[in-house]
C-alpha cells in the first residue's frame, strides 16, 4: 500500500476549483456584466459552486483515507485547496480587470447607474449606491488584493472547517462483538 500524500488531494482539488473558478469568473465578467442583478445572483451561484467543490476535495480525501478521517485531516486538505483557489481568483481578477477589460468597472458603474434610476430612486440613494464603486479601484490596488485574499481565506476555512466536522469520522477503537 502507498502512503497517502497530505498534501496531494488539496494541491489537485485546489487547481481543479481555481481553474472552475477563472471560467466561472470569465463567464461572468463577459456575459452577466451587462445587468447588476445578473452579475449578482450568477456570482452568487458561482460561488456555491466552488463551495460545494471544497466539500467534494474533502469527501476525496476522506476516500483515500479509507472512510476513517479525523478533522484535521479533511480540513488540511480543504485548507490547501482554498488557499490555491483563493491565489487563482486573486491573479485571476489582477490580470483581467488591469489588463483584459481594465474598464470593467467604469461600465459596470454606468449599467448600475442606469439600473437604478429605472428603478426610480431618489439621486441621493443612487449617490449612495454609487460610493461603493470609488472602492473598487482601492481593491484591485497590492494591499486591497491582500485584504481581500485573507478575508476570503477565513471565510471559506469556515466552510471548511464545518465540512470537516461533518466529514470526520475516526475509527473504532474496540472491534465489534457479536453476542
Amino acid at each position: 500500500m502507498q502512503p497517502i500524500s497530505k498534501y496531494k488531494t488539496g494541491i489537485r482539488f485546489g487547481l481543479i476549483i481555481g481553474l472552475v473558478y477563472a471560467v466561472l469568473l470569465f463567464l461572468r465578467y463577459k456575459f452577466f456584466a451587462g445587468s447588476p442583478v445578473s452579475l449578482g445572483i450568477f456570482a452568487i451561484v458561482s460561488y456555491l459552486v466552488v463551495l460545494i467543490l471544497y466539500l467534494f476535495a474533502g469527501i476525496s480525501r476522506k476516500k483515500e483515507l479509507d472512510g476513517y478521517a479525523d478533522f484535521k485531516d479533511i480540513f488540511q486538505t480543504i485548507f490547501i485547496s482554498i488557499l490555491i483557489t483563493e491565489a487563482v481568483y486573486v491573479i485571476f481578477n489582477s490580470i483581467y480587470l488591469k489588463y483584459v477589460d481594465p474598464s470593467f468597472f467604469d461600465n459596470l458603474k454606468v449599467v448600475t447607474r442606469n439600473f437604478l434610476e429605472t428603478k426610480g430612486l431618489s439621486q441621493d440613494q443612487i449617490d449612495s449606491q454609487m460610493k461603493a464603486f470609488g472602492d473598487a479601484n482601492k481593491e484591485m490596488e497590492p494591499w486591497g488584493l491582500i485584504k481581500g485574499y485573507g478575508t476570503w481565506v477565513i471565510i471559506d476555512s469556515i466552510v471548511g472547517m464545518i465540512y470537516a466536522s461533518v466529514l470526520r469520522k475516526k475509527k473504532d477503537i474496540l472491534p465489534e462483538t457479536k453476542l
